[in-house]
């Protein structure tokens, strides 16, 4: 009978602080979306679900900023590229102008030191990239996935269409992450895209891929 009344205590408990953590997330998320409305009064929640996670929160704040910083050096490695053939193909017009054959030459090779010092920079971020995303994940439950839905009206006071957001939190619901459902799926799919090119090498020459998942992302 002892055991049988621990069970149900439990129960109860367990019971209570899913409560407890539902209305703790629909006040900070409240509060949180009421700041961002131009008509406050509008918000309206329409559900929230809470559930537990093991989504190192930092790290996906991480993985969005290096992604970022990996592409735009992905870029620019571009840019020098084009430069550099411009270059070569100024110095094989100008070969008989010494003055600016020699100049076309300096320019392809300080462009070439360069792309140099960017592709070491780059190497360096890809590897950063797949460490962010190897520990993305922690072995036990440290937070909430909290999905909440909710009414409100627009900037110039028409109702809008039922609104979904997600928000990552941690244990304490002190730190806090906030995604839309397109932005949470270009995630995944960046993601998914780390760990289908399994070496730094392959996803280094397929940074286009990230690229165009990234330019939809508005983050």
């Amino acid at each position: 009978m002892k055991n049988k009344l621990f069970i149900f205590s439990a129960v109860i408990l367990m019971f209570a602080s899913c409560t407890t953590n539902e209305e703790r997330a629909e006040n900070l998320i409240s509060n949180y979306i009421r700041d961002r409305l131009t008509y406050p009064e509008s918000y309206k929640s329409i559900s929230t679900r809470v559930d537990s996670s093991r989504i190192n929160i930092s790290r996906m704040a991480e993985i969005i900023k290096v992604t970022k910083e990996c592409i735009d050096l992905y870029d620019k490695t571009k840019w020098l590229e084009l430069q550099i053939e411009y270059a070569e193909s100024t110095m094989k017009y100008y070969t008989p102008d010494k003055y600016k054959y020699n100049r076309a030459k300096a320019e392809k090779e300080e462009y070439e030191l360069e792309a140099l010092s960017l592709n070491k920079k780059l190497e360096e971020k890809v590897l950063t990239l797949r460490t962010a995303k190897d520990s993305l994940y922690d072995k036990e439950i440290n937070g909430w996935a909290v999905t909440h839905r909710f009414r409100c009206k627009a900037d110039f006071g028409t109702p809008m269409p039922p609104q979904e957001l997600l928000f990552f939190y941690d244990i304490k619901f002190e730190e806090c992450q906030v995604w839309t459902p397109i932005e949470l799926d270009s995630f995944s799919k960046i993601i998914e895209c780390i760990n289908e090119y399994e070496s730094n090498k392959v996803l280094l020459n397929n940074l286009e891929d990230i690229q165009y998942i990234y330019n939809h992302l508005k983050y």
